[in-house]
């Protein structure tokens, strides 16, 4: 019997140390398992932490270039509205023109006809009292037959001149209007450059 108690207290021993083997076993894999998550879970932090930053730069970047749109926009309206005050202050001080420098613009204009035989004058209201019919015989002498008309263009500063119908605009808004953009861009070279 003692045999048997030998032999059974063997295959006990025996079983106590598979039993021991498989749970340390079975503890280092569950070591090597939290170590194996605790990597996981530190990688996946750092990629979240790495999309957030770039999502946040991403927003940054974008609202940076929409700051720099705005301002831009906010710079070319403001040089506009200059751009629009200056041109109007032209056209304003046009209006007030003397008869002395309407003479002389009038007279250039005329010379500029002075080869079509006849043509008719419509001033603009704001000029009409600047020149009379005697004064314009007198500039174009008999070189050109150029004839005042008695009615005016409303609130417009300038001349028309007409030739067997067709009409030559040399109001003062038309020709700011007409030469707009080089005014801008003569204008703008001086204010903002």
């Amino acid at each position: 019997m003692a045999d048997l108690k030998l032999l059974t207290e063997r295959v006990v021993e025996k079983e106590k140390t598979e039993i021991r083997q498989r749970v340390d076993e079975a503890r280092e894999n569950a070591e090597d398992e939290i170590q194996a998550a605790r990597a996981k879970e530190e990688q996946s932090k750092i990629e979240r932490k790495q999309t957030i930053d770039e999502q946040t730069k991403q927003k940054y970047q974008i609202r940076l270039n929409t700051l720099e749109v705005e301002k831009r926009d906010n710079i070319l309206a403001a040089k506009q509205r200059i751009l629009s005050k200056v041109l109007e202050d032209a056209n304003h001080e046009l209006d007030q023109i003397q008869a002395f420098e309407f003479k002389t613009f009038l007279a250039n204009i005329l010379t500029q006809f002075k080869d079509e035989g006849s043509v008719e004058l419509l001033l603009g209201e704001k000029t009409s009292g600047l020149v009379s019919q005697e004064w314009v015989d007198e500039t174009t002498g008999s070189q050109l037959k150029a004839t005042l008309l008695n009615e005016t263009v409303a609130n417009k500063a300038g001349v028309l001149v007409q030739k067997e119908g067709i009409e030559y605009n040399f109001m003062f808004d038309a020709l700011i209007e007409n030469s707009r953009a080089e005014l801008v861009r003569i204008i703008a070279k001086e204010l903002f450059n």
